[in-house]
């Protein structure tokens, strides 16, 4: 999740890198690859992660890969969901990473239309909303139950995705099995 974190633990990326096995961009999965718990894709100008079960250092460097690539991508105004669907949340060394990701690329940062962080437990939903409540980010964000109050949000704020959409990138790449419906 695009969260920020405080301090600096020194080597960044590759430090998790180091800590992992090696990442996998965009989350494609072939034949010859282990199982993992992770994949990405791009809809229109929303780019999305999403990640079921443990949040691997791997996990984590995809995901600041594909938010680079996001960056990197020449897009105007992109957005970005990070979807955690019975996810353990990052460690403090992993936040730590975002938080000096952020800060780092504050300005580009800016050009977000968005970034919806969907949880699958109420509980933490509310819990993230009073704490982004009180810590602001360079972009606006939000906490949410569903891919597809995700996606309503975005294009409420001029993101071209709609639930139907972002569904059908979602069951064309995430494995059924891993898979949980809005």
């Amino acid at each position: 999740m695009l969260s920020s974190g405080s301090g600096s633990t020194g080597g960044g990326v590759a430090a998790l890198v180091g800590a992992g096995r090696d990442s996998h961009p965009f989350g494609r999965t072939s034949p010859n690859e282990e199982p993992r718990s992770y994949w990405s894709g791009v809809v229109a100008s929303t780019w999305w992660f999403y990640l079921t079960g443990e949040c691997t250092n791997e996990a984590w460097v995809a995901y600041l890969k594909h938010c680079e690539a996001m960056l990197d991508s020449g897009m105007e105004h992109p957005a970005i969901i990070y979807l955690a669907h019975r996810a353990q949340p990052p460690t403090g060394d992993q936040r730590r990473l975002m938080g000096d990701f952020i800060a780092a690329e504050s300005q580009r940062l800016r050009a977000l239309t968005g970034f919806v962080l969907v949880l699958d437990s109420p509980l933490h939903i509310m819990a993230l909303k009073a704490i982004n409540w009180l810590v602001k980010k360079p972009f606006p964000e939000t906490v949410c139950g569903t891919p597809g109050a995700a996606a309503v949000w975005l294009r409420q704020r001029g993101a071209p995705i709609d639930p139907a959409t972002l569904m059908r990138a979602l069951r064309k790449t995430v494995p059924a099995e891993h898979m949980w419906i809005s």
